[in-house]
């Protein structure tokens, strides 16, 4: 299912939720309202009504007396006209009972009205001055004043009745409420975890993916077998994986290739200025020879540069070899600073060597040591002020230096350290190219410009070679200005450290 499908599903499904839970709330404030309405208006009236009746009935029972005692005519009027209100209350209450309590009353409230009227009239028919009220119409009559309270407590019974169910709905309601909004966070929260999930962990594996392309590793393939949006853009990743990986073996064989065919003529090329310098063949004038001179520095740079392009062929291929065994560090430096004099005479710049009074040894492959070494110091000397000094010191730590990066830290294994420092007095290296100036093909700035020698391979081919022994290379800022390049390696168990 597509991603953009799953969205709308998820949250279309809480939109009727949401639909559902507003409609039952209408509803029910709608009859919370009716029932409302039924409290203000006919359960309140019948009420009334009843009370209504209560006093017509007092006003019956008076004037019924009077007419009886009496048997004055004149009563027999006002008699009338409240016996008819009476009737007219008792027809009003029958047109707004609500309840079957209050119908039930009001029935029997009528059957006593009708009895106590017809005894009534009966009597009326044969007046009896003086006499007393009858006995039985006096029962009739109290028996009529206690239906119509029975009527008035009825109503107010249904007006507690409607009280209550609009309790029970407003509570009902309310849990409603809270149940629906709970089971819409819950939902909501599920769908949208599963939205995330669906999203993130194809997110997470192309960001690896794109980290494992940007460090070279062209092998990466993303897993294609979702049915989405995502799956188009994994085969669509891979598919440009595959032909970066084309490409960068093509490069590479075409770079190991061309390197190789370039060494042989090269050498040919330097042994003849040689010879010729030499003059072997014949003498030669100081402008010629100064010619020479400069045509075999050229190559000899020229041959530095062949090597570092072999050795990253062979390191990329990993075919590259180490021949690990227990060395003493400083010779080697000496042999490093010995290989790079020329260079440094050529600029007139010093290489100052300091050493441990005692023994510093490392388990380490010497010629990748001194290749170490050799790429430092050309780099310190490229970019140190002519007629200056390049300081190297080999001393031993008990732990890594403080500025020693955390990346680098991490990888670090052991308890004695063998540091290598090369500084020098150039423009230093800002702190945003101190990693930078580690990669492949990377070139520092020189007086604001490019520095034209070297195709910058020398500081990548070394962090690779220092790696494999162990250790790590860094830079920094020197104290005395310009930069600080450091190799730390582990130092044998039980030498001086």
């Amino acid at each position: 299912m597509k991603i953009t499908t799953r969205i709308s599903l998820g949250y279309l499904l809480l939109f009727l939720l949401l639909a559902v839970l507003v409609a039952y709330q209408v509803v029910t404030i709608g009859r919370m309202q009716a029932i409302n309405r039924a409290l203000s208006g006919v359960g309140s009236q019948n009420a009334l009504v009843s009370l209504q009746a209560l006093r017509d009935l007092d006003l019956v029972e008076e004037y019924a007396r009077k007419s009886l005692a009496l048997a004055d005519p004149d009563y027999l009027g006002p008699l009338g006209e409240y016996r008819d209100d009476f009737e007219r209350d008792l027809a009003e209450l029958r047109g707004q009972a609500g309840s079957a309590g209050e119908r039930g009353e009001i029935v029997r409230l009528a059957a006593g009205w009708n009895a106590f009227t017809r005894q009534l009239d009966a009597r009326l028919a044969r007046p009896a001055p003086g006499a007393p009220f009858p006995d039985s119409l006096q029962a009739d009559m109290e028996l009529l004043k206690a239906e119509a309270r029975s009527v008035y407590q009825a109503s107010l019974g249904a007006m507690r009745d409607q009280v209550e169910q609009s309790r029970a709905m407003g509570e009902t309601a309310a849990l409603v409420l809270w149940v629906s909004t709970l089971a819409v966070l819950v939902i909501g929260a599920l769908v949208s975890f599963l939205i995330y999930r669906s999203i993130s962990r194809p997110l997470a594996h192309l960001t690896e993916g794109t980290r494992a392309i940007a460090e070279g590793k062209f092998f990466y393939r993303l897993d294609t077998s979702r049915d989405d949006e995502f799956s188009q853009l994994a085969r669509d990743f891979n598919t440009m994986t595959r032909r970066l990986d084309e490409l960068d073996r093509l490069k590479k064989e075409f770079v190991s290739h061309v390197s190789h065919e370039l060494k042989s003529p090269l050498a040919s090329i330097l042994e003849t200025v040689q010879v010729l310098v030499e003059e072997i063949p014949g003498p030669v004038n100081e402008r010629q020879r100064r010619l020479l001179e400069l045509c075999r520095q050229s190559g000899v740079r020229l041959m530095a540069m062949i090597g570092d392009l072999l050795d990253l062929s062979r390191i990329e291929a990993g075919v590259i070899e180490y021949r690990l065994e227990p060395r003493e560090l400083a010779p080697l430096l000496e042999r490093a600073a010995a290989e790079i004099e020329v260079q440094a005479r050529e600029r007139r710049i010093d290489i100052v060597l300091s050493r441990p009074p005692e023994g510093l040894e490392a388990e380490c492959d010497g010629d990748r040591l001194i290749q170490v070494v050799v790429n430092l110091l050309a780099n310190a000397i490229r970019f140190a002020p002519e007629a200056s000094t390049v300081r190297v010191e080999l001393e031993a730590v008990d732990e890594p230096p403080p500025g020693v990066p955390d990346a680098l830290r991490r990888e670090l294994r052991g308890e004695r350290y063998a540091l290598v420092s090369v500084a020098d007095s150039g423009p230093g290296i800002p702190a945003a190219d101190r990693e930078k100036v580690f990669e492949k093909f990377h070139q520092a700035k020189k007086g604001g410009k490019t520095a034209g020698e070297g195709v910058g391979l020398g500081l990548a081919i070394s962090r690779t070679l220092v790696e494999a022994h162990r250790g790590a290379v860094w830079v920094e800022d020197n104290p005395g200005g310009g930069a600080l390049f450091r190799v730390l390696l582990p130092a044998l168990a039980g030498r001086p450290a």
